[in-house]
């Protein structure tokens, strides 16, 4: 009767016992018995044993204690140590204390007695059966989220994003590796298949990450010192000649990681040119006479400052300076550029795809809109700034929404929405914390009664003022008073 069928992966063992009666009685036993055990091997004492365990790598092996040199308990503790992670069923025909406590040292979970009766042998293995598999979905689920994480890491450098999540990601992930250099590769046939990751195993001796991107397959090599160019173009070339004469090969410039988005750039400039003029599959990029990082500052800078005319000239001249090949490169690093900008100042991103520009034109629609959406921003963050200063000005009298809407030339529920999303408090939250800290600031220097500071900071009823106080402080005014008192 086979008991265990349906019920997860193969579990491979090997079967240590030094009668061959008992061997073989133990083969048929599991193999009748249990559809997802395989026997891999047999030894007749404990050096075979060690032999076995270390050239087929079981899952479990059963081991009879009594052995001719090498007993079975001396056989685990050596193969514990190279292999913690076999399980081991001890075989006995002596029911000892000692045995099982030297035993379970080295992790020894099961414990048979000579001669074994069939329903504890099937519940030791179903227990260790069981064991294997959680053990096995833990680290599947575990190698998941680590490919999901270097796939994160990976959009984040494409992206010139930097900051605390991506150096933690960098620390956890690759605590070790300092540069970076990018390949982008592509089949000219559409024939890439999943054939490259073994290719890539094969080829490249340094750290990777690949991912694929739309019809191409990008790879982002690591390692703690500076690449020698001369290795990247042999790498570069072995791939080429392994993938088939169809696959192209740009390769960018190894950098630092902190500026590796630009090796990423430089590797699809590079193939663009590789598939474009077609006498050879893999290299550097063209060297750029527009190399110039500063060349772009102008540019961010009217982009910055909201300045439509300003930021469209300096695009048009950026683009009449630069020849197709450059002008990607550039353009791409603009766009990232446009990003962390948008960013730093706290502004809500633009969405839209740098797939999605294509033509020059696209690229001056998107300037002219950027530019208005930090203008809208700069605008409303001016109006938001008034909104906060007649607050604080006004707090003791009666300060309603609409009252300050109109203020900021805006609707009352636009200027709510506004204010929500520029200061990250509601409009009457913030009215109330103004109210509140100029209170907690009169009950702490003066002399004054609650019901003068009540109607100093705005509240007409006390009682009102006592229960939102408390609110907000946890204390009464008069518990807040005493507290200061004691200090």
């Amino acid at each position: 009767m086979d008991i265990t069928k349906n019920r997860g992966g193969t579990m491979k063992v090997i079967i240590a016992e030094d009668e061959l009666l008992e061997r073989k009685a133990m083969r048929k036993f599991l193999e009748t018995n249990f559809q997802q055990v395989e026997v891999i091997g047999e030894a007749s004492n404990g050096r075979k044993a060690i032999e076995l365990a270390e050239s087929l790598r079981p899952d479990v092996m059963l081991m009879d204690i009594k052995m001719p040199g090498i007993n079975g308990l001396e056989a685990i503790e050596i193969i514990h140590q190279f292999q913690p992670s076999i399980k081991f069923v001890l075989v006995s025909a002596y029911d000892s204390f000692e045995y099982a406590k030297q035993a379970m040292k080295f992790g020894v979970k099961e414990y048979i007695l000579k001669p074994s009766k069939k329903e504890e042998t099937i519940k030791a293995m179903l227990r260790i059966h069981k064991e294997i598999e959680e053990e096995r979905k833990g680290l599947e689920e575990k190698e998941q989220t680590g490919i999901i994480a270097k796939k994160h890491f990976l959009s984040k450098l494409m992206k010139y994003e930097q900051g605390e999540e991506v150096e933690q990601l960098q620390k956890a992930l690759f605590p070790n590796m300092m540069y970076g250099c990018f390949f982008a590769i592509k089949d000219a046939s559409q024939q890439l298949g999943e054939s490259i990751e073994k290719e890539l195993q094969d080829i490249l001796e340094d750290t990777y990450i690949s991912d694929w991107q739309a019809d191409q397959v990008i790879v982002l090599l690591m390692r703690s010192e500076k690449f020698e160019r001369a290795k990247l173009l042999k790498h570069a070339r072995l791939l080429q000649m392994r993938l088939g004469k169809r696959v192209y090969i740009g390769v960018g410039h190894p950098t630092r990681l902190s500026e590796v988005a630009n090796s990423y750039h430089q590797s699809l400039s590079s193939l663009e040119h590789l598939m474009s003029v077609q006498h050879r599959n893999y290299g550097f990029p063209v060297e750029e006479e527009y190399r110039d990082r500063n060349s772009l500052e102008p540019l961010l800078n009217e982009i910055q400052a909201g300045d439509e005319l300003g930021a469209i000239y300096q695009l048009n001249q950026l683009i009449e300076e630069t020849n197709r090949q450059q002008r990607t490169l550039v353009l791409h690093e603009l766009y990232y550029k446009i990003k962390q900008l948008l960013e730093a100042k706290q502004i809500k991103p633009w969405n839209k795809s740098i797939h999605e520009l294509q033509s020059n034109q696209d690229w001056v629609q998107y300037v002219r809109l950027i530019c208005l959406h930090i203008q809208q921003h700069y605008q409303s963050k001016h109006k938001i700034e008034r909104a906060k200063t007649y607050i604080q000005e006004h707090y003791a009298h009666s300060v309603s929404l609409e009252e300050v809407a109109d203020l900021c030339e805006l609707s009352p529920n636009y200027f709510s929405n506004l204010f929500k999303e520029t200061t990250g408090e509601t409009f009457i939250d913030y009215v109330t914390n103004v109210r509140l800290n100029k209170a907690s600031q009169l009950l702490e220097e003066s002399d004054l009664s609650l019901k003068e500071i009540s109607f100093m900071v705005g509240y007409k009823d006390p009682n009102y003022f006592s229960r939102v106080f408390k609110k907000y402080y946890q204390l009464s005014p008069k518990q807040y008073q005493q507290k200061l008192l004691k200090k």
